[in-house]
């Protein structure tokens, strides 16, 4: 048996809080800055810009696979951000976490890219204290 209630003073959604509001912009926001980082790699594979080791047909295969790799994840994990599903954050954790390996890890192979090692830290910190906080209220 199911009552309805019928007095409109009353609602029956729950008003969200502020820090879930924000953490809902931020991932908005986290999914545009992946959307241009993914644009980015393609400009590279495209012959727009060219990469850290030159155009895209001259760089070794390890460049190309992770500039590949890089172009794919990082629109896949966009679209998911932008939809605020959960397999979104799986997947943008798991190129953030990428991004940080190839420039820390496997700097031989890749080199050094500082600023988007501290982009990734940043964001993934950024991350966790809001949903940090946003569980804790």
């Amino acid at each position: 048996m199911q009552m309805v209630n019928d007095n409109p003073s009353v609602t029956t959604e729950v008003e969200r809080d502020r820090l879930d509001v924000a953490l809902d912009y931020y991932l908005i926001a986290l999914s545009v800055l992946m959307m241009l980082l993914g644009l980015r790699e393609w400009a590279i594979i495209l012959g727009i810009f060219p990469g850290a080791t030159g155009s895209f047909e001259a760089m070794a295969a390890p460049w190309k696979v992770a500039t590949m790799y890089q172009s794919v994840i990082d629109l896949v994990a966009s679209v998911g951000l932008w939809m605020r599903v959960p397999w979104g954050k799986v997947v943008w954790l798991l190129a953030a976490l990428s991004g940080i390996a190839l420039h820390t890890v496997f700097i031989r192979t890749y080199g050094s890219d500082l600023p988007i090692v501290l982009l990734h830290v940043l964001t993934i910190a950024a991350f966790v204290g809001l949903t940090l906080l946003a569980r804790r209220a």
